[in-house]
């Protein structure tokens, strides 16, 4: 009742406020009329033309008077929750265009932004602005609403990122891998873990795998050994976009570079893939490395490690020489923690502040809800107002200047002062 009330005004409003826009236009043609026909004679013409004005002075002040009543009645009864609702709006506009989906998934992937919405500490905007990024990975509207876009604001949460960086994440592990987007929750976990477990951020270990992701997918590594490592790396205190390129340049070594590279893993007896070409696995690898240098002093590992890997990839290789099979085996055992995005989450928003981002949440989605029933008479009111601007702009430049300035005079300065 309170929706049908508040669009029952505004229509009144619009009438009369149309209705006095008219009257307005009229005075303005006559304003012009008069200045074209006494331009250049004297100066008792124009004040013929004050005394027309004054004539209309109550119609400019009709108006000034319907502007302010119109603007009273929107920014009062239905301000907040217009705004929540054009936001949202304009947020799922960005979701159809990255998906062109039917009017039925709109539909579907709109209900769950609000329910997201009500339902965790980020708002519904936030919320389609995961499903966008999602959306544009590829993944489907049926895994998004599976588990995708959940898995998504668990990640933010508990990396404490924006929502949709945290989507962007996942979404591009999940295409370095070639996993399917159901998968999204799981790839959550694994960020969060990784990030939780060893040195550095969410964000640190999103930027590694952007660096380093594709090479390792390509050399045959899993993505949770991927995570593992990366995180090993982290844990000695090599992280973010310096790791990734650290641990891709030291994959592309394993295929010797050069033929010094070559005879000094042949002669120490190292080789990362098996007799079908296969990777033998990161932690295998490591195990390799450790127990072939393991003889040699400090200087000759150094000095081995420099040819076969280069000044960059050597870093990441220290590391894997340092934790062994072993090593590299409880990390990727350690990210690889079900439900741990989602729990990390948990426990970081249970305070007053998460209480708080809660409320505003769950207050954003009634904003939508209300704000949805004046929807249509305020975009007809502003296409309409669009038209009307589109018209005055094509006064000419003196008659306008003419006529404002004939409306503060006689009254028309309430409808200037009314509030934007």
């Amino acid at each position: 009742m309170a929706e049908r009330s508040v669009v029952v005004r505004i229509r009144a409003e619009i009438g009369e406020f149309r209705k006095q826009m008219q009257e307005a236009s009229k005075v303005t043609e006559q304003v012009g009329k008069t200045a074209t026909e006494t331009a250049g004679k004297s100066t008792s013409a124009l004040g013929q033309m004050v005394q027309s004005a004054n004539r209309h002075e109550e119609a400019w002040t009709k108006s000034g008077g319907a502007l302010l009543g119109f603007g009273a009645a929107v920014g009062i009864g239905v301000g907040l929750a217009i705004k929540s609702y054009m936001d949202f709006d304009k947020a799922m506009s960005e979701v159809q265009a990255a998906t062109h989906a039917s009017a039925g998934d709109m539909e579907q992937l709109r209900a769950a932004a609000i329910k997201a919405g009500a339902d965790t500490s980020y708002s519904a905007r936030e919320a389609a602005d995961a499903i966008t990024e999602l959306s544009k990975a590829g993944v489907s509207t049926k895994d998004i609403l599976g588990g995708g876009l959940a898995g998504s604001l668990s990640l933010a949460a508990a990396g404490s990122i924006e929502v949709a960086d945290a989507a962007e994440l996942a979404a591009t592990a999940m295409v370095q891998f070639k996993l399917k987007g159901d998968q999204i929750p799981h790839l959550a976990d694994l960020l969060a873990a990784g990030a939780g477990k060893a040195q550095g951020s969410v964000e640190d270990l999103g930027n590694a795998l952007k660096q380093g992701g594709l090479i390792a997918a390509s050399t045959g590594l899993s993505i949770e050994e991927t995570t593992g490592g990366l995180s090993a790396f982290a844990s000695a205190g090599l992280i973010g976009s310096d790791a990734g390129t650290s641990f891709k340049t030291m994959l592309m070594a394993l295929t010797p570079n050069s033929k010094e590279a070559a005879a000094e893993m042949n002669k120490l007896g190292i080789s990362a893939y098996d007799q079908q070409g296969k990777f033998i696995g990161l932690s295998k690898f490591a195990g390799v490395l450790q127990n072939s240098m393991k003889g040699l002093t400090d200087e000759q590992r150094n000095a081995s490690m420099k040819i076969i890997f280069g000044s960059d990839a050597v870093r990441a290789a220290n590391v894997l020489y340092e934790q062994g099979a072993k090593g590299i085996a409880d990390w990727t055992a350690k990210v690889n923690d079900s439900g741990y995005a989602a729990t990390t989450a948990a426990i970081k928003q249970d305070n007053l502040a998460g209480d708080i981002e809660k409320v505003g949440g769950s207050l954003d989605s009634v904003f939508l809800k209300s704000g949805s029933g004046a929807n249509e008479v305020l975009r007809s009111l502003a296409q309409s107002a669009d038209a009307l601007l589109d018209s005055i702009g094509q006064i000419p430049a003196p008659l306008l200047q003419t006529g404002l300035g004939l409306t503060a005079t006689a009254g028309g300065a309430p409808w200037l002062a009314a509030p934007s």
